[in-house]
């Protein structure tokens, strides 16, 4: 076990005795160069009180520091308490423990590794070799059990303690196993049954051992060479036994090969005959395929020779049906052109009829309308006066008298009156 106890520190000599403690301060103080004033006078029994409360300051300020106490991380400090002989369990960090009343020390929980001279040790095997181990173990101290343990914890737990409980485990479990195996597979089996056995024994003392590894298996010089040798003896016969197995596998091949081109030829054989067939079946089934096809083609255009001379003859059908629709179509709207020019011709003479006939009536009636016309269709550059040939008062009596009467008004013959406005002769149209 490791252990860190910080020594409390030695307490300050005290001061040598003098008589006359006034007078060697007041020196001391003279000695201080001051500007302008004068050393103050100080009484002996007020200089004793002033270095007793400075000796006790002192006193507490070593006595307050020396009280905080470090736990370092990875570690776990026991505290002991002097004058009740309690144990307490501090966590890393700092604690107010004083030395006067506490001893501190420190126990490293965290994992550790056994190496070095305390992990080699020597085995006995089931042939009785001894054989020289190094194993790596992986251990802690359990942080639960340490207040319960502490006190039997030897000074140095690895040495003392988990080596040893490791070599007997080892020591123990070797007979078990033979060399050779020990040397080729067998190593993790026995680092895992030592293991396990130390692992039970360790916990007893409240150590867990986490991890047990074989590093180097050591044999005897003489064991080493009889090994050699005898692994050479048994290469040699292998050797030789691989050379015969090599030979018969070169006899077997042999046959094998023969029988394999025999079997080959066959196969081949059969494989040219059954191509043979296969292509013969193929013609077969090829020509039947053809004279069907061709029986198809000849149907099919059979059906096709029909199709075209039906398609004819509806073509012919449709055309002469359509040439007789046509002929229907022109009859009929020469009918309708003839009608309609007989009906234009009935309706424009009716029309020039009636139109005759009311401008008869309307020159029967007015008899004034035949020169008045004639005076329209003459040339804008003649001018037209029409003057009755009676007086206005006369005229205008007589029409008033045919009106009143209900005959037809009858007009005067009229003197029209030509002027001419240009050189050139008037045209009547």
């Amino acid at each position: 076990m490791e252990s860190a106890s910080t020594p409390s520190p030695a307490p300050p000599s005290p001061p040598e005795p003098e008589k006359d403690l006034g007078r060697r301060l007041r020196r001391l103080l003279s000695a201080i160069p001051l500007a302008d004033f004068p050393p103050p006078r100080i009484s002996g029994p007020r200089l004793l009180l002033v270095l007793a409360v400075l000796l006790l300051l002192l006193t507490g300020y070593r006595f307050l520091r020396g009280s905080f106490r470090e736990v370092e991380p990875g570690y776990a400090g026991v505290a002991v308490n002097r004058f009740t002989g309690n144990l307490e369990m501090l966590p890393p960090g700092t604690h107010w423990r004083p030395r006067s009343l506490y001893d501190l020390h420190a126990v490293r929980v965290s994992d550790q590794i056994l190496s070095g001279a305390a992990s080699t040790f020597s085995v006995s095997t089931r042939e009785g070799v001894i054989a020289q181990l190094t194993v790596q173990a992986r251990w802690a101290i359990d942080r639960g059990r340490l207040l319960s343990k502490w006190a039997a914890l030897p000074a140095d737990p690895a040495r003392e303690l988990v080596a040893p409980v490791l070599a007997s485990a080892f020591r123990g479990a070797a007979p078990a196993y033979e060399v050779r195996r020990l040397v080729s597979d067998k190593r993790e089996e026995l680092a895992a049954a030592a293991g396990q056995t130390a692992r039970l024994r360790l916990a007893e003392s409240g150590i867990v051992l986490k991890e047990v590894l074989i590093g180097d298996l050591t044999l005897p010089p003489e064991y080493e060479r009889g090994r050699i040798a005898l692994v050479d003896e048994v290469q040699s016969t292998e050797r030789i036994d691989v050379t015969l197995k090599l030979k018969t596998k070169e006899v077997e091949k042999s046959k094998l090969e023969a029988e394999a081109v025999k079997v080959r030829s066959e196969k081949q054989a059969e494989a040219a005959a059954s191509q043979r067939l296969i292509a013969a079946r193929g013609e077969s089934e090829a020509m039947k395929f053809v004279l069907a096809q061709k029986e198809k083609e000849i149907t099919q255009k059979k059906l096709e020779a029909q199709a075209d001379r039906e398609t004819r003859v509806q073509r012919a059908h449709a055309d002469s049906e359509i040439a007789r629709i046509q002929a229907d179509a022109e009859a009929q709207r020469r009918k309708t052109i003839a009608d309609a020019e007989a009906y234009a011709i009935r309706t424009t003479s009716l029309a020039q009829f009636e139109n005759l006939k009311r401008e008869a009536e309307l020159v029967q009636s007015n008899p004034l309308l035949i020169p008045k016309t004639f005076a329209d269709r003459l040339s804008d550059r003649v001018q037209v006066i029409l003057t009755p040939s009676i007086g206005g008062e006369a005229f205008t009596g007589e029409i008033f008298k045919r009106v009143v009467n209900g005959d037809a008004p009858v007009s005067a013959p009229a003197t029209v009156t030509a002027s001419r406005t240009s050189p050139r002769p008037a045209t009547t149209h």
